[in-house]
């Protein structure tokens, strides 16, 4: 391309930025134009400085913006009038530089938004009708993405024979049948097809849900297809792959130079598989799940109506202590420790066990809680202090001395992972409390007291016996809890219990397992562990004010909230919003100039 055709291009691309006649495709060329050249973008500030200027002379005309729509602003930028006096000049310019600025940089973010599709980079790849997106980058960690893979970034969608090369960084790619991949730079991935992805060197981790049963994902001679499974990969540049099991159990299949399988080898949560660069037989060895990144959700601190969550990050070992999360008073503290059965085992029987419970597409990291004895309870105190984050958000009330979370007028979500290893085995449970005792337990997911069965029961309140309300048939697998308290006057709140709800985004979708009314404010959880021989297991414990801040659910929307582009209506709201703040700043610089 001659240098007079590409100049004329930009002094096109930049007119139509300032008419605001710009298409998405055009905004986008613009931007990659003004990243990539410094000379463009000198251009492009001439040219601002020249729209600057032609603002000073005419602004004058505009008497009340907010009364005018945008376009007619924009016109009077281009009507003549009488200059004005030439000792006010400069201070019009000033006004106007800053009016201009905030009106170009509106309109490219505006548009840019709209080639980006909400948040991606500036120079991303925008896909046409005719090509069918089967996955998108759904969260990005520092990315430095290397040649093709420039035009990729944060809300791109993928198209089948994507390569994607990173540099630095990782990013999380979401396919369209839910199966998410974890990719760590340096790294080469590619998508093939629809439900599949290849790693073809670096480091990713992938969790796949049930429902995605015909997703495969592995390196160029290993692949594993199991749903329901998480696993981190490994793909060496000399053929080497490793697979690293969370949560299993999966088969991983070597495949030869053909395509065909030449063997497989059976792995469960926690173990691993080595393939050398050259043969075909595995090498057997323990998963190490630090070596991966399991997610990009920005679980840091309280954030879109997340405020309290428990993961269990800790090393194996002893529960009581620990002190992680966020959202809590303190750490965990040991109400009733049964000792271990054998003296010559120390370990805790309220403990962190290895490896992560996984239910209902559940995304878990790092270990879980186990109970292994019996008369054990546990428990951990949320942060209801004055100025916390459940004061902060609105949802504190003041009950004889006790700062409990119960606001009438106030919803609250909890949910919870469980896991029970033998059946009819009373009493365990998932409880919350308010203050410590029995019966202080305002709500319990378990088998219950008094022999009555798996369900849900409230000492406080009184929901024993032939009150205690069933949640189904008790079972050895991970349940998925999410609990819904409504707070209401006089302390008439109401319970909903949802039991591995069909849908984690929609809760309209999903039918109550059980329903309660009663007094069900609280300020602690606690796990219990009483009679028989089972373990109970807990994980992935959430507080919030909405349904999918607790499925875990939010984290794609709370990274694209603040891209949300304007409406046309609300774009028009903004720009007579910056023509007014911009008059404002000229009267007053004109009243000071004039008083001295």
């Amino acid at each position: 391309m001659t240098d007079d055709l590409y100049q004329d291009e930009l002094h096109d691309l930049i007119d139509a930025l300032s008419d605001d006649s710009i298409t998405p495709v055009e905004a986008a060329e613009l931007n990659r134009r003004l990243e990539a050249d410094a000379d463009a973008r000198q251009l492009y500030l001439e040219h601002m400085c020249v729209e600057a200027e032609l603002g000073a002379l005419h602004l004058s005309s505009i008497v009340d913006a907010s009364q005018v729509s945008s376009t007619e602003l924009r016109d009077v930028l281009r009507r003549g009038s009488k200059p004005w006096p030439a000792t006010l000049r400069w201070l019009a310019m000033a006004a106007s530089l800053m009016f201009v600025a905030t009106l170009s940089s509106f309109i490219t973010y505006r548009w840019s938004a709209d080639a980006r599709g909400m948040g991606q980079s500036d120079n991303v790849r925008v896909v046409s009708s005719e090509q069918e997106s089967i996955a998108t980058i759904t969260a990005t960690r520092n990315c430095s993405w290397l040649g093709e893979s420039r035009r990729l970034g944060f809300g791109s969608p993928l198209i089948a024979g994507d390569r994607l090369s990173l540099g630095a960084g990782a990013a999380e790619i979401t396919f369209s049948d839910g199966a998410r991949v974890v990719l760590e730079g340096p790294a080469e991935f590619r998508v093939p097809r629809s439900h599949q992805a290849e790693l073809l060197s670096g480091r990713a981790s992938a969790a796949i849900p049930r429902d995605a049963s015909d997703f495969s994902f592995g390196t160029p001679r290993l692949f594993v297809n199991k749903a329901g499974t998480q696993f981190g990969l490994v793909a060496n540049v000399d053929g080497g792959a490793e697979v690293h099991v969370f949560e299993g159990p999966l088969q991983a299949f070597i495949i030869g130079d053909n395509g065909r399988k030449l063997e497989s080898v059976e792995l469960d949560a926690s173990e691993a598989a080595r393939l050398a660069p050259v043969g075909a037989k595995f090498a057997l060895m323990r998963a190490s799940g630090d070596l991966f990144v399991r997610s990009l959700a920005p679980l840091a601190g309280p954030s879109v109506d997340l405020l309290a969550v428990e993961e269990f990050v800790y090393p194996t070992g002893p529960l009581a202590w620990q002190n992680g999360g966020f959202g809590w008073a303190g750490p965990w503290a040991d109400i009733e420790a049964a000792p271990p059965k054998n003296a010559s085992n120390q370990a805790s029987t309220n403990a962190v066990g290895e490896g992560s419970l996984v239910g209902c597409e559940v995304l878990s990291v790092g270990n879980r809680a186990i109970q292994t004895g019996t008369q054990n309870r546990i428990r951990r105190a949320l942060s209801t202090s004055i100025g916390g984050v459940f004061d902060a958000a609105g949802l504190i009330e003041n009950v004889d001395g006790l700062r409990l979370i119960g606001h009438s007028g106030r919803s609250v979500y909890v949910s919870v992972l469980q896991r029970v290893s033998a059946l009819n085995e009373v009493f365990y449970g998932f409880e919350m409390h308010r203050g410590d005792g029995n019966f202080n337990r305002v709500l319990c997911i378990g088998s219950g007291a008094d022999e009555a069965g798996y369900g849900v029961t409230s000492n406080f309140n009184k929901y024993q016996g032939d009150d205690y309300l069933p949640l189904g048939d008790e079972n050895t697998q991970p349940n998925f809890i999410v609990v819904r308290i409504d707070f209401g006057a006089d302390d008439n709140d109401l319970v909903t219990v949802y039991r591995n709800p069909t849908s984690l985004s929609d809760e309209r979708k999903c039918l109550a397992t059980a329903t309660l009314r009663g007094n069900f404010a609280f300020d602690r959880f606690s796990l219990g562990n009483f009679n028989g021989d089972k373990i109970h297991e807990i994980d992935e414990i959430r507080v919030g004010t909405s349904f999918e801040a607790v499925t875990g659910r939010r984290t794609l929307s709370a990274q694209m909230v603040v891209w949300n582009r304007p409406t046309a209506d609300e774009s028009d709201r903004l720009f007579a919003m910056n023509q007014v703040a911009s008059q404002a700043t000229l009267r007053d610089l004109l009243a000071t100039d004039l008083a001295n």
